[in-house]
C-alpha cells in the first residue's frame, strides 16, 4: 500500500489546561497544532495522491506546521521544504524531518526565488490568510512554469451540529479584516487561484467520519480551530462550551460517543509563468 493513501486517524498525545470550570486545549501551542494534523491527515493524503511526488520532485509545503503532511510525502523521496512563521512547530518539525529544507518565514514573503520549487502545497496558511489572493500568488511566484500548486481547505465541518456551533460563535466574535471575501469554500479558492495567475485543472472534495470517544474529546477536537481559539479569547471558555453543549449534547450515542462526518476540499492549479 502506498503509505500516503493511508485515511485512517490516530490519537496523538495531548496538553490540557484549566480555564474557569471547564477543560480547554491549550491554543496556539505546538500539541494542539498536532491534534488539528491528524485530524486533517486525510487531507493531506488525497492531495498528495493527486500530485504525485515522485524521487527528486521539489516540494514545498508552506504553513507546514509540526511536519505531518512532509511526513507523507517523505516516503514518495521527494525533496522537501517547508515554511512556517512558528519557530515552535519547526523545531519539532526538524526533529521529524532533519533532511528537509525548514524555515520560518510568512507566507506573503516566501524567501524562495522564483520558479524554484516543482511541487508546492498549502492549506489552512490560505483559508486563514488576511490576503488570500497575495497569498497564492506568492505560491505562484515560486513554482515552476508546468508546476503545480495544491491547496486545501477544512471546510469547516460537514455534520449539522457542528456547522451550527461554529455559526454561532463566529457570530459572536468580531471578523478579522480580509482584502476581499474570505476563502471558505472551493468556488472561492478557484476563483482565487484563477485571480492569481493559475490554470486550475482539478478540484476534489474528501469526506472523513471521525468517532469522538467522548463529549470532552469531541469539545477538545472544536478547540483546534482558529474561529473556536477566537471565540475563546473573546467571549471566554465557559460561554463557548456551553454554545457547544447545545449543538452536541443530543449527539451522543448510547456508549457516549459521538460521530462526526469531516468534509475537506482541494484544488490543484497549474503556473503558468
Amino acid at each position: 500500500m502506498n503509505p500516503i493513501m493511508t485515511m485512517g486517524s490516530s490519537a496523538v498525545d495531548t496538553e490540557d489546561a484549566t480555564m474557569g470550570t471547564v477543560q480547554v486545549r491549550q491554543q496556539r501551542g505546538t500539541p494542539c497544532t498536532r491534534v488539528r494534523e491528524e485530524q486533517v491527515r486525510p487531507l493531506y493524503a488525497a492531495t498528495l495522491a493527486a500530485l504525485g511526488p515522485q524521487p527528486g520532485t521539489r516540494l514545498l509545503h508552506v504553513g507546514c506546521g509540526t511536519g505531518t503532511a512532509l511526513g507523507l510525502a517523505a516516503f514518495t523521496g521527494a525533496d522537501l521544504a517547508g515554511l512556517d512563521p512558528a519557530p515552535d512547530l519547526l523545531s519539532y518539525a526538524r526533529d521529524r524531518l532533519p533532511d528537509a529544507d525548514l524555515r520560518a518565514a510568512e507566507v506573503t514573503e516566501l524567501p524562495y526565488d522564483r520558479g524554484c520549487f516543482d511541487q508546492v502545497m498549502a492549506f489552512d496558511a490560505i483559508q486563514y490568510a488576511r490576503s488570500p489572493a497575495a497569498a497564492i500568488a506568492e505560491l505562484a511566484r515560486v513554482t515552476r512554469p508546468g508546476g503545480v500548486v495544491a491547496i486545501g481547505l477544512w471546510h469547516n465541518w460537514a455534520g449539522r451540529e457542528a456547522s451550527a456551533f461554529l455559526s454561532a460563535v463566529r457570530g459572536r466574535v468580531p471578523t478579522p479584516p480580509t482584502d476581499g471575501p474570505p476563502v471558505h469554500d472551493l468556488y472561492r479558492l478557484r476563483e482565487v487561484m484563477v485571480e492569481a495567475g493559475l490554470d486550475v485543472f482539478a478540484s476534489a472534495e474528501v469526506n472523513h467520519r471521525h468517532d469522538f470517544a467522548s463529549l470532552d474529546s469531541a469539545w477538545e477536537s472544536m478547540t483546534t480551530s482558529p474561529n473556536v481559539e477566537r471565540a475563546i479569547d473573546v467571549m471566554g471558555v465557559d460561554a463557548a462550551h456551553e454554545i457547544f453543549i447545545a449543538n452536541f449534547a443530543t449527539m451522543q450515542r448510547a456508549d457516549g460517543s459521538i460521530q462526526q462526518e469531516h468534509l475537506y476540499q482541494y484544488a490543484l492549479g497549474r503556473a503558468t509563468s
